[in-house]
Order: structure tokens, then sequence, then C-alpha cells
């Protein structure tokens, strides 16, 4: 079938339905660009009605219309693999990868995880991971270097415009409600309400470990302790897990710790936070373009790097003036003391993130492929 060049395709993880630099390059594309349709492809029917709701165009990925649109539509975007939209369907179609990430730890082909490896079953099992993208989004040269090498493609296809996500840090609080007002579920605006009540508010937010242990509860967190500091202070405790994520501890006693919905976007939430509790994870790096604090909490460093994944640098040299602690009791005392982070800048930090900082990277991105494929501007 032909493939219109004005029709763009939008999908997530069926994990993560609606999230991430897909998400906010959407919500652009439909506010600025009427010319072009905009349409998100799910499995999950309870967005595709939300979706629909809040008046954006959006199907079932597996129906009539689903298959339709995927063989019509000229650009896919993505940001975990081609299935995110539909692998049967992408011949022909510009494959745009947007990732999800700064990565400290070895991502895509470059990973140490059987998952990445190369045979016949796991491209059997998992044909999108070796469909390549035409381009990959990037932050900066050396996030691109990296991704140029995870993805199997070359250095020119990856575009250093920054992330959509990301624009949301750099809003004032004001305009970020406005878009909360207007986008967001209700859970989301509810829980900034009552964020405005603490003092301080934590949020923390671990990376996802590949070996499938319980690493919360590995790392001895005593949430009670943890609640009664807060209760004291009156500051406040989120718990933000990666989606797929297990938590065998029950946390909803603790008044002051809030366990988010795994599947909520913790971006709009961010910038109503103070501190970030974090280890491997590439919010590490989203989070210091609004200039706050960070404590990082790798306590099972040596384990993670022998079992889970490597790193593409020394984690020592990376976090490098940044509050650091091991165990439990240190990030106890350090929330104790209330100690303030260095204002020391980090010169690999500069490299992997701040290059784009500032970019309007949905403006930017369309702009690009606007002109590289003559998107034709209908008025």
């Amino acid at each position: 079938m032909p493939r219109n060049k004005n029709i763009w395709l939008f999908g997530t993880p069926s994990h993560t339905p609606f999230s991430d630099n897909v998400k906010y390059l959407f919500i652009y594309v439909s506010e600025n660009h009427p010319q072009i349709r905009a349409i998100w492809l799910s499995v999950n029917r309870h967005v595709i009605k939300y979706l629909k709701n809040k008046g954006f165009e959006a199907y079932y990925k597996y129906s009539i219309q689903g298959f339709y649109y995927a063989l019509r539509g000229k650009f896919y975007f993505f940001f975990s693999g081609i299935s995110n939209i539909n692998i049967w369907t992408s011949l022909g179609a510009i494959r745009m990868n947007l990732w999800h990430g700064v990565p400290i730890k070895t991502i895509g082909f470059d990973a140490t995880n059987p998952i990445y490896k190369t045979s016949f079953i796991t491209r059997f099992l998992y044909p999108g991971r070796y469909l390549r993208s035409h381009y990959v989004l990037s932050t900066s040269q050396k996030a691109s270097e990296l991704f140029a090498s995870a993805f199997k493609v070359d250095f020119e296809q990856t575009l250093r415009l920054g992330y959509p996500r990301n624009e949301i840090l750099s809003w004032s609080q004001d305009k970020v409600m406005d878009f909360v007002q207007k986008y967001e579920p209700t859970q989301t605006k509810e829980l900034i309400d009552k964020l405005k009540q603490y003092k301080k508010v934590f949020v923390y937010m671990p990376t996802w470990r590949g070996n499938g242990q319980d690493f919360i509860k590995n790392a001895n967190i005593d949430f009670e302790v943890l609640n009664n500091i807060m209760q004291e202070k009156s500051y406040c405790l989120l718990l933000k897990l990666h989606p797929i994520t297990k938590l065998s501890i029950d946390v909803k006693s603790q008044e002051n710790i809030l366990l988010i919905d795994n599947k909520l976007d913790i971006y709009p939430i961010l910038p109503f936070t103070d501190v970030l509790i974090t280890d491997y994870s590439s919010i590490y790096f989203d989070y210091q373009l609004m200039d706050k604090e960070v404590i990082l909490f790798p306590f099972d460093k040596e384990e993670y790097l022998d079992e889970d994944r490597e790193m593409y640098f020394d984690y020592d040299k990376v976090t490098e003036n940044k509050l650091l602690v091991s165990n439990f009791d240190e990030l106890v005392n350090l929330i104790k003391k209330d100690n303030k982070y260095t204002s020391v800048q980090n010169d690999l930090l500069q490299k992997m993130m701040f290059e784009t900082k500032g970019l309007e990277s949905s403006k930017e991105l369309v702009r690009f492929i606007m002109k590289l494929f003559k998107v034709s501007v209908i008025k």
C-alpha cells in the first residue's frame, strides 16, 4: 500500500501504555500540526478510550483500523522497538526510535543480558529488536556514540535534538499544571496538590534489575524508619518503581511514603519534588536539568555489575561531586542532616546531557522530518 507522509504513528510498550518521549511528541504534533494525522496505536483499550476522550485519534493496534493506518502511515515513532507499533506492517515506513533515557548501563546490542544475544531463538521471539531504526533520538554527541553502537546504526543516523519529555522540566509550575489539567489523569493532579503541603519532597526511583530479585528488600530499607523521619520533618517520600519491578513490602501504612502507580507518568510530577534518590537509572541525568539535589544510593553496585549490566563509564566518574551513600544507614543520616549537594560541575555529565539543554526538542524533530522528507504543510 502507498504510504502517506502526513500519517504519523505512535506507540509504546504495553507496560507503559502512554508515556515518555513518544507521548510528548504525539501531543506536540496533535496540538501544532493539524495537517498531520497523529495516530496512537496500543493494545491497552483503557488508554485508547482515554485518548479519544481527550480528542486524540487512537486505535487498538490489531483492529482493522490499526492495521490499515499501520500500513498507510509513513513514520513510526516508538521507544523500545518497532513492535511498539507493529513489526509486521513496518516495511516501507521510516522507523524513528525516540528511546527513553541517556544510558549509564549498557543497552541494546552492547548489553551483556542474554536476551540481546543474536540467535535463531531470540530473533524469532523478539524480531523487533533486530529490525534497525532509520533514526535514533539523542541528547549529545557522546550519547550518539553510545546509541550508534547499541542500536547498530551509523553515527549520522542519531539526531542530537534532545528529548521531548524533558521540555516539561524547564517549564514554570503554572505551565506544568496547565498541561496536567489538560492531558493527565486526575490522579496526577491530586498527587501534586497533596505534595504542596510538605516542606520537602523526595522521590526514590531505582533502576530495574534484570536478575528478577526483590532488590528493594535486599537494600534493607526500613520504610517505617524512613516514614518517622519524614513525619518529624514534614517531608514526603515518593516511591516510583519501574513498571515491571515487583514490590513485596507493604508501604501503604506509612503516611508520608507514597507509592506511585507505576504506569503514571512521573515527568509532570518531578517539578514538584526537591530531591531525587536513585542508583543507575537514566533519571539521574534528566533530574539535573532542574538543578535540584540528587542522592545516589548504589547499595548493590558490585553485584549489579557482576550479575546484571556493565556500564559505559566508571560509575565513580559519572557521579563525581554528587552525594553518594552505599547503605540504608548512610541514607538515613544524610536525610536527617539535610546536607546540600555540591554545585561543582561534572564534565562528563555536561558531555552526556546538557548539550541539548533548552532545545525545543519536539519542534526541532518535526522540523527535521518535514525538511528531509518534504512533508507538505497544509494551511
